[in-house]
């Protein structure tokens, strides 16, 4: 299946490095332009460090400097072969080790769903070393409990004849209206990159396998929370409980249109409010 807007990780980035997680796991991470802005992205469940390229556009290259690695389990990351190797501690000391592999200091954060509950746990661990806080739809430090059917719905693309469908619905239920076929062509690629132990690792993780929000006090850079109007899981009060209001100096704003992709969705505002927002910081 040729995708219209699929153009691979290696054109969007310039450059993809490696790195080793504690356990010996190899990290790949992309980088994106030189300039004296740096920032971390990092992406969530059921995605790769390609799906940020709708955002990328508006970034400039020599302004700029962008890192996005791939989470275990997917994209060019190593891909442990036992659920296990998928906690919250592997995923944030991963994270660590890019951010300690390219000596980041004075940078902003940036993260989506699963990539917004490492972005938090990095915060409290970093402080000042982190700038501002960026996070899109973010699962919270509690996690988000899910009921029996909407576990059987996620599992279904885990593996078998109904992988493909299984992790198409669960991009079609982030969605706000109906997904064109080009875009999800497009970013269904990326999710197919997980291994079913990285899935299933990370799906656990994310619905019962983090729990930190004694740390959220420990955060001292700004942040932003940004949010869809659509949200299927993660609606404003939600978030306002469990992020916003346990973080001193955030703020949360609300995306129009928007239901959980909404870097992708709505792509232009969510960039605009993120460099407005570091922006402003100066």
């Amino acid at each position: 299946m040729k995708a219209k807007h699929r153009v691979g990780v290696e054109t969007v980035f310039s450059e993809t490095k490696f790195t080793t997680g504690a356990d010996g796991t190899q990290i790949a991470y992309h980088v994106f332009g030189s300039g004296p802005e740096v920032m971390f992205w990092q992406h969530g469940f059921n995605s790769d460090a390609e799906h940020w390229r709708y955002m990328l556009e508006y970034f400039p290259a020599d302004e700029y400097r962008i890192i996005a690695p791939d989470l275990r389990g997917c994209g060019q990351s190593g891909k442990p072969a036992d659920e296990r190797a998928y906690t919250f501690d592997h995923l944030t000391q991963d994270a660590l080790a890019v951010i300690r592999a390219e000596g980041l200091k004075g940078f902003t954060l940036l993260g989506h769903s699963t990539g917004g509950a490492i972005a938090q746990w990095l915060a409290s661990e970093l402080g000042t070393d982190v700038k501002a806080l960026g996070l899109i739809g973010p699962v919270p430090a509690t996690g988000v409990p899910v009921n029996d059917a909407a576990r059987a719905l996620f599992l279904q693309g885990a593996d078998g004849e109904g992988k493909a469908q299984g992790r198409a619905q669960i991009l079609k239920l982030g969605w706000y209206g109906e997904m064109p076929q080009d875009m999800l062509d497009a970013l269904l690629p990326g999710a197919l990159t997980w291994c079913k132990e990285g899935f299933v690792g990370v799906f656990n993780t994310w619905t019962g396998g983090i729990h930190f929000p004694e740390r959220l006090a420990q955060i001292t850079a700004p942040t932003i929370v940004i949010g869809g109007d659509h949200e299927p899981f993660l609606h404003k009060d939600f978030l306002m409980a469990t992020v916003v209001n346990p973080i001193r100096n955030a703020r949360y704003v609300t995306v129009l249109n928007s239901a959980h992709f909404i870097h992708i969705q709505n792509a232009a505002v969510t960039a605009g409010l993120v460099r407005g927002f570091v922006a402003a910081l100066a």
